[in-house]
């Protein structure tokens, strides 16, 4: 039954999540978290069950990582954790055919929250380490940064969607899937490395402070041009008057 679920699973997520669509890291996430999938199919969470407790497991993350030097390491790894259930979820929705915009408005509130306080609680966690003032600025920046770069995302496809449908237009709502998807995907793999690197560079300052810059400068670049960009394509795709 195990190896059933786990060959259909694959093969619906194949449509839908690949390497053309994923960055390197999501996608081996991806790929591992359908050896987790039916465990949570064969005790019938359900996808915003799992979602709920992904979020717990996103606070969990956060507190260990400001806890105890200790435990930063099992913060960065909870956090990857994270990111697998957040596959899960899906893998889930799609396999009992039951998404739901509530479901991915969870989703989406969740990963917004998680991912803005795990790196602002990085960026603490580096200046008890480093007593860096200005290294701290530079990630409470970068990691305001991505907040204001998901909120754009997301209010973007929401407007775009709301304008097709008055308008009767085909605009696609989520544009950095179809422009310069690489070059942003390639930024998410240099930062997901970056904080997996950081569980091995916490005994070397020096190589600690350049995996966070690398971290947070790479945060900067893929926010503020994916900023930039729906700016410029709102004036194409957001045009028409509401009705």
């Amino acid at each position: 039954m195990y190896f059933k679920l786990i060959q259909k699973i694959n093969f619906i997520n194949s449509e839908v999540r690949n390497i053309t669509n994923l960055c390197i890291v999501d996608f081996i996430l991806a790929k591992f978290s359908i050896l987790l999938t039916p465990f949570f199919l064969i005790l019938r969470f359900t996808p915003n069950q799992i979602t709920i407790l992904n979020f717990f497991v996103g606070i969990l993350s956060i507190y260990l990582i400001n806890f105890k030097d200790e435990f930063f390491q099992y913060g960065i790894l909870c956090f990857f954790l994270f990111i697998i259930l957040d596959h899960i979820d899906g893998s889930v929705a799609r396999y009992r055919k039951i998404k739901s915009f509530f479901g991915k408005f969870m989703d989406a509130i969740f990963d917004a929250i998680i991912y803005g306080l795990f790196y602002i609680s990085i960026a603490l966690y580096s200046f008890n380490l480093t007593e860096n003032v200005h290294l701290l600025m530079f990630c409470l920046f970068s990691s305001a940064l991505l907040l204001i770069d998901v909120l754009t995302l997301d209010k973007f496809a929401a407007l775009v969607r709301w304008s097709n449908d008055q308008n009767n237009k085909r605009f696609k709502p989520y544009i950095r899937k179809t422009k310069f998807f690489r070059f942003f995907a390639t930024l998410r793999d240099i930062i997901f490395i970056g904080t997996l690197s950081l569980i091995f560079t916490t005994e070397n300052l020096e190589y600690f402070k350049i995996s966070l810059i690398i971290i947070y400068l790479s945060m900067i670049i893929s926010s503020l041009l994916n900023i930039v960009m729906h700016i410029f394509y709102a004036g194409d795709y957001l045009r028409f008057k509401k009705k």
